[in-house]
């Protein structure tokens, strides 16, 4: 059972351990009689509580979820250019404005070399 373990990627390797750990806590705990009564009521007025709160945070991340994703992507290019050690240049900087050198302009085929 090691070697297979040794093959199985890291994250199933830590979710079986997590299972493991949960089982052994399990049935570790001993089992005692509770002797208490929860009333209907209270668990209904977390409900009220709780799941309008939970709409909500479903829906903001729903009309945002463009917003964020643009956002996380603006921050891992940063974080690779960052890391790359090309912070202050884009495309767009290395590029002419009027886009790519044509036939017969300086620079482009057929024509004269700067």
């Amino acid at each position: 059972m090691g070697m297979a373990l040794a093959r199985v990627p890291s994250m199933k390797r830590m979710t079986l351990i997590g299972m493991f750990a949960v089982v052994a806590v399990l049935t570790c705990m001993p089992m005692k009689a509770a002797y208490a009564y929860i009333d209907p009521n209270s668990a209904g007025a977390l409900y009220q509580f709780l799941f309008p709160l939970l709409i909500a945070i479903g829906s903001a991340f729903a009309f945002l979820r463009r917003t964020i994703a643009s956002a996380f992507t603006r921050l891992t290019h940063a974080v690779a250019s960052a890391v790359r050690g090309d912070r202050g240049k884009r495309v767009q900087d290395t590029e002419r404005p009027g886009g790519p050198v044509g036939p017969g302009e300086p620079g482009g085929p057929g024509g004269p070399v700067e």
